[in-house]
């Protein structure tokens, strides 16, 4: 069960690697691709305005610098869909990343785009995104049919579904889940929003919507018009969560937000691949962060600690027993 840590910049490679990464992804958006399309069109799931390296030199000194660590480097080209002329370009890029630079792999959401590569024959091998919403066995066994090397579950599946999945596709393909991080309000394989740097991700500015209840003109009882504002701020509380708890840290800088640490023995116990920490648009010292705490617990689990000591150290490592108690910050259901 490998850890994986997002990147933007080679400056943050021996920070991550010395903190405890053990895989790396990122994105890479050229300028031909700014220009062509001005920021309007994204070629991965996130923003141009600084998640992505921009150059196949910065790519593949990248690259270069992790492979010497033992790191291999999965590139993001995670949009929903592409048109056929946009296609053409990723494959063009994707030649190039995966001959020149030596990728290993393109996490990929598009099945035209699956299809594409495993007829390309790429020295860089295929993960299937989240955003491709594998939610279970059957959509896996049909991707399988392009030849992905590793599937990243959404974050809804559960541990039984988890254990299930990864049972079922036994050597066929590794299995990557959310570890820690961002979190979704909907499903994000079915949600044709995104998460824009200057106006927020819809769902979350959607809780924050000034509201009155009515009906054809006429409102709505005093008690239900209560009940329905109660139904609301637990939504707003639900969302708050899942922004990272108001995008805060603790004391000692550690993110808040979405979190899987309390599963990492269950997990490891269905042999899980890999553990993907979200957030190549963060700040260095996020990503240093939550690396440390990702790997602190980890490492404990490998060691055999047991179960109910790794839960206590992982709240703990949170800072916030409130948080976790909550229900709200979790990817998956844990029982101690």
């Amino acid at each position: 069960m490998k850890i994986l840590a997002p990147i933007r910049e080679i400056d943050e490679l021996e920070m991550l690697h010395a903190a405890g990464a053990e895989e790396l992804f990122c994105g890479f958006v050229p300028q031909d691709w700014l220009d062509r399309y001005q920021g309007a069109v994204w070629l991965n799931r996130r923003s141009t305005k600084g998640s992505s390296l921009e150059t196949l030199s910065d790519m593949r000194a990248l690259t270069d610098a992790a492979h010497t660590k033992g790191l291999p480097v999965f590139v993001t080209f995670n949009a929903p869909y592409y048109t056929a002329e946009q296609t053409e370009l990723v494959m063009d890029l994707a030649q190039r990343l995966s001959e020149e630079c030596g990728v290993d792999a393109f996490i990929v959401s598009d099945v035209n785009l699956m299809l594409r590569l495993s007829e390309a024959r790429l020295h860089a091998g295929t993960h299937v995104s989240s955003v491709a919403a594998t939610l279970n066995l059957e959509a896996i066994r049909f991707l399988l049919n392009f030849g992905p090397n590793r599937v990243i579950l959404p974050r809804s599946v559960t541990l039984a579904e988890i254990a299930s999945i990864k049972k079922g596709v036994g050597s066929d393909c590794e299995i990557e889940v959310f570890m820690l991080n961002d979190g979704c309000a909907f499903e994000e394989g079915f949600c044709a929003t995104t998460h824009h740097h200057s106006v927020g991700a819809f769902c979350t500015s959607l809780s924050g919507m000034q509201t009155d209840f009515e009906w054809h003109g006429r409102y709505f009882s005093v008690r239900r018009r209560a009940w329905l504002r109660r139904n609301l701020e637990d939504y707003r509380e639900w969302v708050w969560y899942l922004n990272g708890n108001g995008c805060g840290s603790t004391a000692k800088g550690l993110p808040y937000g979405p979190c899987g640490l309390c599963a990492v023995p269950d997990l490891l116990k269905t042999g899980v691949d890999s553990l993907k920490i979200v957030g190549r648009e963060a700040s260095p010292l996020k990503k240093l962060a939550s690396v440390k705490m990702v790997a602190d617990i980890v490492h404990r689990a490998r060691h055999g600690v047991p179960k109910p000591v790794v839960i206590e150290r992982a709240i703990s490592l949170r800072q916030a027993p409130e948080h976790c108690h909550s229900g709200y910050m979790c990817y998956y259901k844990v029982d101690a």
